[in-house]
C-alpha cells in the first residue's frame, strides 16, 4: 500500500472517530437536563388593598397671643392631661435654648438608662432594629421635606435609640455608663443656667389628649361627627384643601383615645373588607409593625358604587399623632407558607383506584398542582397546597397535610430545591449532577 493511501486511510479513521465521539457527546447531552433551582423557604405575605386615605380626629387648637420665645415642654404624641403645661414662654432665645438643650440631654440620659437597665433582656434581632431605623429615616426625610422640624427631631432621637440598642444586641458596646455620666455632668451645668433663665409664663393644655406641636390646615375640615356620611367625593383633592391657620396657634390637642381613617375604595374592595376576619393598616412612616384596626363603617350610595371605608384604631406615637393623609395599605389577610414562582408551577392529571360507597373499586382522576424538585440528580414531582395566588407567585401551605394523591407524590417541603428553569421535565428524569 502506497504512502498516499495510508495517509487517506489515517485521515478517514480520525474523522470517523471524531464523528462517533460527537454523536456520543450529543446523545449524552440529550440524556441530561440543565436546570436552575431555588430553595423553598417559608415567608409571610399580605393580601392588601392600597388606598389614599385621610385621618379624621377630634382636635382642639392651642393659642397664645403674647410675645416671647416659646419652648415646648412635651413631645409630639405625648399623652397629656387638662391644664398640664405644654410650653413655656421665655424672654430670649438663649433662655429658651438652654431649656431645650437640657430637655434633649435629659431625654438622651433617660433613653440610655432604659437601654442599660434592660441590656440583659433585649430580645429584638438586628434585622428588626434595622427595619425601625429605616422607618425612622423615612419619617425624618418626610418631616424635613414638609418643614416639620419638630417631628424630624423626634424621629432622629428614635433612630439614635435604635442604633444604641443595636450596638448592645450585636456586642459592639457592653454598656453606656461612661456616656450617661458625661451627659449627667452636662445636665447639671445646664440646670444651673436654667435657674437664671427668665420664664414669662406657661401655656397649658385646654383639654386632655395627645399633644402635637404644629398644625396642617385640615383641623376644621373633617370631624368625627361626619364619619357616617363621608362618601368618595368628600375626600377629593378639590374638597380637602388646607386652610390658613392663625399665627397665634402654637399647636393642638388630639382628643380622645381613638382615631379614624377614611379610605376611598371600589365596590369590590369594600366587599372584601367587609368580609375580612381581621384588619390591619400598613403605614411604614408610622410603624414597622402592622397596626391593628377595626371596621367602623362602610359608606356607599349603592352596593355597585365606590365606598368610603372608615377604620378606627388606638395605636399612638408622635408620627401617628401628626399624620393626616397618605397612601396606606389595608391588610385583609395574612398568609404564611412556601414561596413558589408561578413559572415553576405545573399541573398533572393523576388517576388512582378508590372504593366507592358501595364497596366497588372505581377510577378517580384529578388534576393537581405541583412543582418539580431536584433530589440528587433526579427530578421529582411534588404537590403544592395553594393558599394564596398573586400575579407572579403563589404561597403553598408549609403544613404538608394529606392532599389528593399524596400516596403517589409527596408534598413540597421547606428547603426543597424547586426547579424554576428546565426543559422537558418529568418525574424520575435524570439531570446533570453538576447543575
Amino acid at each position: 500500500m502506497d504512502k498516499p493511501t495510508l495517509i487517506r486511510k489515517g485521515i478517514m479513521t480520525v474523522l470517523t472517530v471524531l464523528v462517533i465521539a460527537y454523536v456520543i457527546y450529543v446523545i449524552c447531552r440529550a440524556s441530561f437536563t440543565q436546570v436552575k433551582t431555588m430553595t423553598a423557604k417559608e415567608t409571610e405575605v399580605y393580601d392588601a388593598i392600597p388606598t389614599n386615605s385621610v385621618l379624621v380626629k377630634d382636635e382642639e387648637l392651642i393659642e397664645y397671643d403674647g410675645s416671647g420665645i416659646i419652648s415646648y415642654a412635651v413631645a409630639d404624641g405625648e399623652k397629656i392631661s387638662v391644664k398640664q403645661p405644654v410650653a413655656g414662654v421665655y424672654d430670649s432665645v438663649t433662655s429658651a435654648g438652654t431649656v431645650r438643650e437640657l430637655e434633649k440631654i435629659n431625654s438622651q440620659i433617660d433613653s440610655l438608662t432604659r437601654l442599660q437597665t434592660n441590656a440583659d433582656n433585649l430580645t429584638r434581632t438586628p434585622d428588626e432594629i434595622d427595619n425601625d431605623i429605616i422607618a425612622g429615616l423615612i419619617r425624618t426625610k418626610t418631616a424635613l421635606n414638609q418643614g416639620d422640624l419638630s417631628t424630624a427631631d423626634l424621629s432622629a432621637a428614635d433612630i439614635l435609640y435604635c442604633i444604641n440598642e443595636r450596638q448592645l444586641v450585636t456586642g459592639k458596646s457592653s454598656d453606656y455608663n461612661d456616656k450617661i455620666n458625661r451627659l449627667t455632668q452636662q445636665s447639671e451645668q445646664l440646670k444651673k443656667e436654667e435657674k437664671q433663665s427668665k420664664k414669662h409664663l406657661e401655656i397649658k393644655a385646654p383639654v386632655a389628649g395627645y399633644f402635637v406641636g404644629h398644625t396642617d390646615g385640615y383641623e376644621n375640615l373633617l370631624s368625627t361627627s361626619q364619619l357616617d356620611e363621608l362618601l368618595p367625593g368628600d375626600l377629593s383633592e378639590d374638597k380637602l384643601q388646607p386652610v390658613p391657620i392663625s399665627d397665634q396657634v402654637i399647636g393642638k390637642i388630639v382628643k380622645g383615645v381613638s382615631w379614624y381613617v377614611a379610605c376611598p375604595v371600589s365596590a369590590e374592595e369594600a366587599l372584601k373588607i367587609k368580609n375580612a376576619y381581621s384588619l390591619k393598616l400598613d403605614i411604614p412612616t408610622v410603624s414597622s409593625e402592622k397596626i391593628k384596626v377595626d371596621l367602623y363603617s362602610i359608606n356607599q350610595k349603592s352596593k355597585a358604587e365606590g365606598a368610603v371605608v372608615v377604620l378606627t384604631g388606638t395605636f399612638m406615637n408622635s408620627e401617628m399623632a401628626a399624620l393626616r393623609k397618605g397612601n396606606f395599605s389595608i391588610i385583609i389577610d395574612t398568609y404564611n407558607g412556601l414561596y413558589v414562582p408561578k413559572n415553576a408551577v405545573h399541573e398533572m392529571e393523576l388517576t388512582r383506584t378508590v372504593t366507592d360507597e358501595n364497596g366497588k373499586e372505581v377510577k378517580e382522576t384529578k388534576t393537581v398542582s405541583g412543582v418539580y424538585v431536584k433530589l440528587g440528580n433526579e427530578v421529582t414531582f411534588k404537590q403544592i397546597n395553594i393558599l394564596y395566588s398573586a400575579e407572579d407567585y403563589v404561597i403553598s401551605s408549609a403544613d404538608a397535610g394529606t392532599p389528593a394523591f399524596s400516596d403517589q407524590f409527596g408534598v413540597l417541603q421547606a428547603y426543597d430545591e424547586i426547579i424554576v428553569e428546565g426543559a422537558n421535565l418529568y418525574d424520575g428524569k435524570i439531570i446533570s449532577r453538576d447543575t
